[in-house]
């Protein structure tokens, strides 16, 4: 068999792909995730000798001041600027093909921020020039399956009686889009507050940090407050914190 050249190296890397399982699902939809993706190309570019270098131009920062939904002063860094990536074939370091790419990024801290900017442009650069699934940053993924989870129910559910609630034996990991308990006016149901409680304790989500993502959904200052809808957009922005990210 002849030597592979750089670009079908890069083939067999994205045939990697194939071989992926679908491990994360949030709203009856499901995608791979970046650790996955990560941990099986790594493996594989090492077999092809395969090397991927990211360069970084000096960006841009500032500051964004706000508050929270109890009137916190909070202070966060922006960093933005322009990257690349380059692939370069070990066997020939020649062989070589380079894509720019950006960065963003903020948090607390702009070392902080400026590291977050890099592990997501990172991510999503190889999520997007291998061609794996990213359903869960299409905006109208995150709103599609909840329509159409509320057209099924009332279409085969009986109306609930006013003050009333009805006891599901739905797991907790689902009652977030299809729970029978509802709330008042079409406000969050307990389930849905139950899973955000317990999505809050295994991410190792701090109180300001909840309540600030509460304030970003809809203004809200408590997670009573929020909507069915709003609900469901929050219980999307849980599942995919990352702490210190």
């Amino acid at each position: 068999m002849s030597e592979l050249n750089l670009y079908q190296k890069i083939v067999q890397v994205r045939m990697i792909a194939e071989g992926f399982s679908k491990d994360k699902s949030s709203f009856n939809y499901s995608y791979v995730s970046g650790n996955q993706v990560l941990g099986k190309i790594k493996d594989k570019m090492n077999e092809l000798n395969l090397l991927l270098f990211p360069s970084t131009k000096v960006g841009e920062h500032h500051t964004h001041a706000y508050k929270t939904a109890k009137g916190k002063d909070v202070l966060d860094f922006v960093v933005k600027g322009e990257m690349s990536y380059t692939w370069i074939n070990g066997d020939k370091p020649e062989e070589r093909e380079t894509v720019t790419w950006a960065y963003y990024g903020q948090q607390d801290e702009i070392s902080k921020a400026y590291g977050s900017a890099l592990t997501y442009s990172e991510r999503y650069y190889l999520l997007k020039s291998l061609g794996l699934p990213t359903d869960e940053d299409d905006p109208d993924a995150k709103q599609q399956p909840v329509q159409q989870n509320q057209q099924h129910r009332q279409a085969t559910t009986p109306p609930v009686p006013p003050n009333t609630q009805t006891q599901s034996n739905t797991p907790a990991t689902q009652q977030n889009s299809s729970s029978t308990t509802t709330g008042p006016q079409g406000l969050i149901s307990t389930a849905q507050i139950g899973y955000c409680q317990k999505l809050k304790k295994d991410k190792g989500i701090n109180e300001d940090d909840f309540r600030r993502m509460i304030s970003e959904i809809g203004g809200r200052e408590s997670i009573k407050e929020l909507t069915k809808k709003e609900a469901s957009e929050f219980i999307n922005l849980l599942n995919n914190y990352q702490k210190g990210a």
